[in-house]
């Protein structure tokens, strides 16, 4: 069944988003689920921080539903709000792992990372390739949208629907099962059952 949609869809690797950079990420949250106690960790952490990873799944999917990678511009769904949904989304999926894990050294690390090397990198790289790509409409663009923070009023009104084809194709199904998986393992460790 799976292998139906991925071909309707255009076709995915599973491990394509596995690379040298991305390695140390996979390894992170490895090491979290491993090493999360369930002394550490309490029931309102854990629901809030489920919430907030919860949250940021949405949000990547509620992206994924709109992107349609270097091929237009796109300022539907999240875009109309903020420039990088899926940025934003793995923070709170981040955050929200750390919060239930009660891994607060764990939580300033990875906050520190995030400001200082992986959202910058990604601002500067996407910055250029959307600038070189789009000109003057990325531009005028990225002077309305906010970053990270939505905005309420959208940018534009866009025709351009949600598709559950588009989230298949841009790989966000492996993305929501190892959030759900990491959910569930926290879950399962903070009442004792592993």
């Amino acid at each position: 069944m799976l292998n139906k949609v991925k071909s309707a869809c255009g076709g995915t690797n599973t491990f394509e988003k596995v690379t040298f950079r991305t390695v140390p990420v996979y390894t992170a949250v490895i090491a979290l689920l491993y090493f999360a106690k369930a002394d550490d960790m309490s029931k309102i952490f854990l629901i809030s921080g489920a919430v907030i990873a919860v949250i940021g799944e949405l949000l990547r999917i509620w992206g994924c539903g709109h992107l349609v990678k270097t091929r237009e511009l796109i300022i539907s769904g999240p875009y109309a709000h903020l420039r990088h949904p899926l940025y934003a989304g793995t923070y709170l999926i981040t955050f929200g792992f750390c919060v239930m894990a009660g891994m607060w050294w764990l939580l300033i690390v990875s906050q520190l990372v995030y400001a200082l090397y992986y959202y910058p990198r990604k601002e500067v790289i996407e910055g250029f390739r959307l600038a070189d790509i789009y000109g003057e409409e990325y531009y005028k663009y990225a002077r309305a949208v906010p970053a990270l923070i939505p905005s309420l009023k959208p940018y534009a009104k866009s025709d351009k629907k949600w598709s559950f084809q588009r989230v298949v194709k841009n790989s966000e199904i492996g993305i929501l099962l190892a959030v759900i998986a990491g959910i569930a393992v926290l879950y399962l460790k903070f009442t004792g059952k592993i």
